[in-house]
């Protein structure tokens, strides 16, 4: 089930259509977002299992994963983020984050690290 929070986020998100580049690389870029940037998501290990306390990173803004997996970062740099846990780590790059009515950009990402 999803919460009432996380409906309301993912219907903002489909509200506007305006996006960020598609095009952007995941090799070194930086850039600065005209707002904050809600990134959201799961990080999942081997079997689907969800990882507890992975570090998904942008820039120098940090969050952990919570029991199930998921979390909630915000920042205001257009970096690559990069995801660790237990000396494995993973980089991409967010191509699809959406300006919602308020002017605040979201994006949303599921990964499994193995």
């Amino acid at each position: 089930m999803v919460s009432l929070r996380r409906r309301q986020v993912i219907i903002a998100g489909l509200a506007t259509p305006a996006l960020l580049p598609a095009f952007l690389p995941t090799a070194s870029w930086s850039f600065e977002i005209p707002g904050k940037l809600v990134l959201s998501g799961r990080v999942l290990g081997r079997g689907g299992k969800p990882l507890s306390g992975a570090t998904v990173s942008v820039g120098a803004d940090r969050a952990a994963t919570d029991a199930d997996g998921r979390f909630v970062l915000v920042t205001t740099k257009g970096e690559p983020y990069r995801v660790s846990f237990a000396g494995l780590s993973e980089q991409g790059s967010v191509a699809d984050a959406r300006r919602d009515l308020d002017g605040t950009w979201r994006a949303s990402f599921g990964l499994t690290l193995a």
